[in-house]
């Protein structure tokens, strides 16, 4: 069974805390008593203290601040308050059964929590294994690849359909990699002046073959006048990738795309457009959200991992389309 971290804790320290923490609630509502009455409130001020010693202490720590704030209601606040046995009234009864069962609680829900932890990590250490020993035969399989393209160039259309697949599979790697630095918040950006115009110009350089392959006319309207941006010029490129490669899968044969930059006072303006079959409205409002596919093509995640870097920079990204007349993705980053 997992161990919930507070259970990591020493023991008289979970339980010092518990006994202070009481102790400052009932003297605090004893300080009180002249503004809000002997009777009034007595049970609902105390319960937060035995909430706050659960959790931060565990079932014990929890159970011995139930003892005690019930200990507190019977010599402050009952009927004859000062040291007496009478026997305990119904309401001590029932406010001590409900802190052990509000107790009882938050320690199940500690347990389910450090579960969950544990196979989120689970999950990390396993996902960065299988990047880290997949990424080295894929290496292998494109460097045995381009030797036997020279060799013999004949199966050269062949060889170009594994390299193809070589790339959606370090392509998808990267991709689960980068999500999970996102749900933890480790996706970062080391921002630095980038031409604009060499931004534009190595996207296209990279998409060439791809659309050739695809038969889509692709071209670059550099507006950007010798304009810098201030970003991470490998996230950047990782942004425009993920915009280019998806305006690839639904332009059809015969169609065009056009990556295109604008500077304005303070902010550059990207713009991937293409002559593809467009996004509903409906579903333009969720074509950013992890793991959405629109159809049966990608993993959902692109579009996800570009919007989080584009925020991250400072900038913002959206989406422009009307079905049967293509589909426009801009997205702002700060001049510099």
């Amino acid at each position: 069974m997992t161990t919930p971290n507070v259970l990591l804790r020493p023991a008289w320290r979970r339980y010092a805390t518990a006994v202070v923490v009481t102790a400052l609630v009932v003297l605090g509502r004893l300080a009180l008593n002249p503004w809000w009455g002997h009777h009034r409130n007595r049970h609902l001020v105390l319960i937060p203290a035995v909430m706050l010693s659960a959790w931060m202490g565990g079932l014990g720590p929890g159970l011995l601040a139930s003892v005690l704030s019930t200990l507190a209601l019977y010599f402050f606040w009952s009927d004859t308050p000062g040291l007496h046995l009478e026997r305990p009234t119904s309401d001590l009864v029932i406010y001590l059964a409900l802190c052990t069962v509000l107790c009882a609680l938050i320690a199940s829900l500690q347990r389910a929590r450090a579960q969950s932890d544990a196979a989120t990590r689970g999950r990390e250490r396993v996902l960065q294994i299988v990047a880290h020993d997949l990424r080295s035969p894929l290496t292998a399989i494109q460097i045995v690849t381009d030797l036997l393209g020279r060799e013999a160039p004949a199966l050269a259309p062949h060889l170009q359909r594994i390299v193809r697949a070589v790339g959606r599979m370090d392509k998808l790697l990267g991709d689960l990699v980068d999500t999970t630095k996102i749900e933890h918040g480790q996706l970062t950006v080391s921002p630095r002046p980038e031409s604009v115009t060499a931004l534009l110009r190595e996207t296209g350089e990279q998409f060439v073959p791809q659309a050739q392959v695809h038969e889509v006319a692709l071209s670059i309207d550099d507006d950007s006048a010798g304009a810098t941006a201030l970003c991470d010029r490998v996230r950047v490129m990782q942004v425009l990738g993920n915009l280019l490669g998806n305006a690839m899968k639904f332009t059809p044969a015969g169609g065009r795309i056009v990556v295109a930059a604008k500077p304005s006072a303070t902010m550059v303006s990207f713009t991937v457009t293409d002559t593809g079959r467009g996004i509903s409205e409906k579903d333009q409002a969720h074509v950013f959200e992890q793991y959405w596919r629109g159809d049966d093509k990608g993993t959902g995640l692109g579009l996800f991992i570009a919007q989080t870097i584009v925020v991250a920079h400072g900038g913002r990204i959206w989406v422009a389309s009307t079905p049967g007349a293509g589909t426009t993705f801009t997205f702002t980053l700060p001049k510099a």
